[in-house]
């Protein structure tokens, strides 16, 4: 498995969490339909107009339904193409308004203050996420589906935050966990493995709020 692999890999799975929440939201059929024409021009993001278009859809979107998390997720992706990162502040800060407790989100919001060249305001934003992921391991067991996920999140964090001398002990303890719970195999060695070698460079450059994937 690669790095861009198992990067993505815990944005999707991140994203899928908080998706489970929107069962409680029942999302107007308009903003849907134009979320999914928006998603359409996936295919063509690297043509500005095409980024606009789709940005221009899911703000009529989020117009109608103020509360369609999916709708500014998607956003968050055109606007990082078009490195528009002042709306991605406002983007993903709405998106922590609706889900407060989404370690993925803050670490996103973090990459864009990055981009931004505000490293103060993105420690503050890497802190959050790290301080969730702390908590939500304390009583995770290894068994879980989305263990890993959260092991390679905290890992980014502690990564950004400049306190990588703690990384080499976290992840080495994780592989044991999973080792004792019976879980260890060749795909679980190689993505905690890619995590001894992970940059903070390859983290800026790699973490978007969903990797010009469509979800």
């Amino acid at each position: 498995m690669t790095l861009y692999k198992i990067i993505l890999l815990f944005i999707l799975i991140g994203l899928y969490s908080c998706g489970q929440n929107d069962a409680k939201h029942k999302v107007d059929p308009t903003a849907v339909r134009l979320n999914n024409n928006a998603m359409t021009l996936v295919k063509f993001i690297n043509n500005e107009d095409s980024s606009k278009k789709a940005i221009s859809l899911l703000d009529k979107a989020t117009a109608i339904d103020s509360n369609y998390f999916l709708g500014y997720y998607n956003k968050l992706m055109f606007l990082d193409q078009l490195k528009q990162y002042d709306k991605s502040v406002l983007t993903v800060n709405k998106l922590i308004q609706l889900r407060p407790y989404a370690h993925d989100l803050y670490l996103t919001g973090g990459i864009i203050y990055e981009r931004k060249g505000d490293t103060s305001s993105s420690k503050i934003y890497f802190e959050k996420s790290l301080a969730i992921c702390n908590n939500v391991l304390d009583t995770m067991k290894a068994s879980n589906s989305n263990y890993i996920m959260l092991i390679t999140n905290k890992v980014s964090n502690l990564i950004m935050l400049n306190r990588s001398s703690e990384r080499d002990m976290m992840v080495q303890e994780a592989s044991n966990q999973l080792y004792d719970a019976n879980l260890w195999d060749r795909n679980t060695e190689s993505a905690l493995n890619s995590l001894y070698e992970l940059k903070r460079e390859e983290i800026v450059r790699n973490v978007t709020s969903n990797s010009k994937v469509p979800i």
